[in-house]
């Protein structure tokens, strides 16, 4: 029970200073607005000062990441055996043949295709996640789907809930807006939506668990840096932090954008240890940043596949980013990469978040990924 109040309390301190936020300034008829389309909105100008700076901060992180020893990291340490290697399994290699009809059909624009041409975007990634939730099985002889399909299975709606929660945040900072859904009723906005929304999490996990099917993942951020554990003050400061930097976001969108992407981490990854749950974050007292790392890449790697994917589909996003709009990688500034570097990690915390408030009592934290 104390476990889930800690739980529930951080999700309140993650919406509660945003409605207040909203209510003060005079939104909340658009925080509730149905269907919540967003709509262009002309951020602030571009700024190559700015631009330089997070595409420093980017390319910093992408350069810890693939040259780790540069950074303190040492090599050698082994942390997770892999098992012996499967066949392919079915789920596999239909999910190769679901992703390469869905990716013809997302960018052929055939006029024969129909109102099928506008609903791609759910079986493309499905079969992105069967492909490579196979892929772990070829190659390590155990996967979500094989050992953990109700987990599996879980994360779906998870993944949902969540990015409904990261739409919520777009009422503010107006980042991103969909074109090619104004002819959908809000039941059916909802409800194509919520399918889309539902396959980033399973996508995230297993990618990350194919990378830590290769041994240079599984070793090479396994032995940095340590950091000591904070203490119950240092948790409860992090997450007062964390809560009022959702009322400044709220207050602040234009020049606080990118903490959409910085700010649930910092009040759910210290509540999650102060109810005893682990979280990728305990290991760094040891010095691993391997779950830490290979969920940021993993991320990464998705990104790139939803730009790339974006780029000659409809429905599509567009993308509004204050002082950064130059450079795109499809719809995507350079540096709006860097957003997804976070992003992973925010993912998994969350999933452990959903997971421990809906767990039956007799239920434990389990192994981390």
């Amino acid at each position: 029970m104390k476990r889930r109040s800690i739980i529930a309390a951080a999700l309140m301190f993650m919406v509660i200073p945003l409605l207040l936020t909203g209510i003060h300034l005079g939104i909340g008829r658009l925080l509730v607005e149905f269907p919540p389309l967003t709509q262009y909105v002309d951020h602030a100008p571009f700024s190559i000062l700015k631009f330089f700076i997070y595409s420093l901060l980017f390319l910093t992180a992408i350069t810890i990441l693939i040259f780790p020893t540069w950074f303190g990291f040492r090599k050698g340490r082994n942390v997770t055996a892999v098992p012996t290697p499967s066949p392919m399994p079915w789920w596999g290699w239909a999910g190769i043949v679901l992703t390469i009809i869905s990716w013809i059909c997302a960018w052929g624009r055939f006029d024969w295709l129909g109102i099928i041409q506008d609903h791609t975007f759910f079986p493309l990634w499905l079969g992105y996640i069967f492909a490579v939730d196979g892929m772990v099985y070829r190659r390590t002889g155990c996967s979500r789907i094989a050992g953990r399909t109700g987990e599996f299975a879980a994360l779906f709606p998870a993944s949902a809930a969540a990015w409904w929660y990261f739409e919520f945040l777009n009422r503010f900072v107006q980042n991103w807006y969909y074109a090619g859904v104004e002819h959908y009723s809000a039941a059916q906005y909802i409800i194509l939506a919520t399918l889309s929304f539902s396959t980033v999490f399973p996508a995230i996990f297993a990618t990350s668990d194919l990378l830590m099917s290769f041994q240079w993942f599984r070793t090479a951020y396994s032995n940095g840096p340590r950091w000591q554990t904070p203490s119950r003050n240092t948790l409860l400061c992090i997450m007062a932090v964390g809560t009022a930097g959702f009322a400044a976001l709220g207050y602040y969108p234009v020049h606080l954008f990118f903490m959409t992407w910085v700010l649930p981490m910092a009040v759910l990854a210290p509540a999650l240890s102060l109810a005893g749950i682990r979280t990728p974050f305990n290991h760094l007292k040891d010095g691993n940043y391997t779950d830490l790392f290979t969920l940021a890449i993993a991320s990464l790697i998705c990104g790139f596949l939803w730009e790339m994917w974006n780029f000659w589909s409809m429905p599509k996003w567009y993308y509004t980013i204050p002082y950064v709009q130059s450079m795109h990688i499809f719809e995507m500034p350079f540096p709006g990469y860097g957003g997804f570097l976070p992003f992973g990690p925010i993912c998994w915390i969350m999933w452990l978040t959903l997971k421990h408030l809906f767990a039956k009592s007799n239920e434990h934290s389990g192994h981390t990924l």
